[in-house]
């Protein structure tokens, strides 16, 4: 009796979960179906009520975006200045985070939280300073001034992640290619940096959708030619009323590329992302 039960105890808990996964995922799915479908109809159909499902697509919306907001422009603008600050704070990051695990720094650990307490400063206590030092230097509206800015808010974070990617990196490895003659550059190009791999591709993922979804600085430190897609979508959002049909095609462009990134990189994301979780 006991032996029969517990197989059919196994199937229903079996079934249950696969029921809440997929609660789970429709829960998450359904906002980005609604806005791909509202992307793709008439104002008419959008503000129907009941909703409908059953409708003949458009492009329009995408036109407006294309012709009314200059999306091009910005989504030229968004790709070089997210890419650039991604790319900066990459170099940089990984490199400090390199030095703070493996060489004998004084109160490296103090260091190392103190990067990572920029990253608790509000937005809003440095967009104002920024904005005059901008303005005073010429730079206002610029894109060299967002990727400056990117690279400076993403740069604690990968410090902190990567640092804990390295420390994870066993020290013999690099011990035995010091003795072989690597330099320490070397050691670091040719040994440790392929083993991180993994992490590089999840901190960078996590830190271009970072710079890749900024409103707030972007909106206050450009005016016209340095405008970024986030930008262009709140255009969809008018005093009187909003423009639903607009804002839903912003969103499935700005979604677009963070999409083809993590599909590319879904190789290294899920071993990157548990690879420092558990030490010991």
């Amino acid at each position: 009796m006991s032996s029969s039960t517990a197989p059919r105890g196994s199937l229903f808990s079996g079934i249950g979960y696969y029921l809440l996964a997929l609660i789970a995922t429709a829960f998450f799915a359904f906002p980005i179906v609604w806005m791909t479908l509202s992307s793709l109809k008439s104002d008419v159909d959008i503000s129907a009520y009941p909703p409908k499902w059953i409708f003949s697509p458009t492009l329009e919306s995408f036109r407006k975006l294309f012709t009314e907001l200059n999306a091009m422009d910005a989504l030229i603008n968004s790709a070089f200045i997210v890419c650039l600050a991604t790319l900066f704070a990459m170099i940089a990051g990984t490199l400090a985070a390199y030095g703070l695990a493996r060489f004998d720094v004084k109160n490296k650990n103090f260091i190392a939280f103190e990067v990572l307490s920029i990253r608790m400063l509000p937005p809003m206590v440095s967009v104002i300073p920024l904005f005059i030092i901008a303005k005073q230097l010429g730079i206002f509206d610029t894109p060299w001034l967002l990727i400056a800015v990117y690279t400076l808010n993403g740069l604690p974070f990968v410090v902190w992640v990567m640092r804990v990617f390295i420390q994870e990196i066993p020290q013999s490895i690099e011990e035995a290619a010091l003795i072989d003659g690597c330099s320490r550059f070397e050691c670091f190009w040719r040994v440790t940096l392929p083993l991180l791999l993994p992490g590089l591709a999840a901190t960078m993922v996590i830190i271009f959708m970072f710079a890749w979804n900024e409103f707030l600085l972007a909106s206050i430190l450009t005016s016209s030619e340095a405008r970024t897609l986030p930008v262009i979508a709140a255009s969809s959002i008018k005093a009187k009323a909003i423009s639903w049909g607009l804002g839903s095609a912003a969103g499935v462009l700005m979604s677009l590329p963070v999409v083809v990134l993590v599909l590319l990189m879904q190789k290294y994301l899920v071993r990157g992302l548990t690879l420092g979780a558990v030490k010991g």
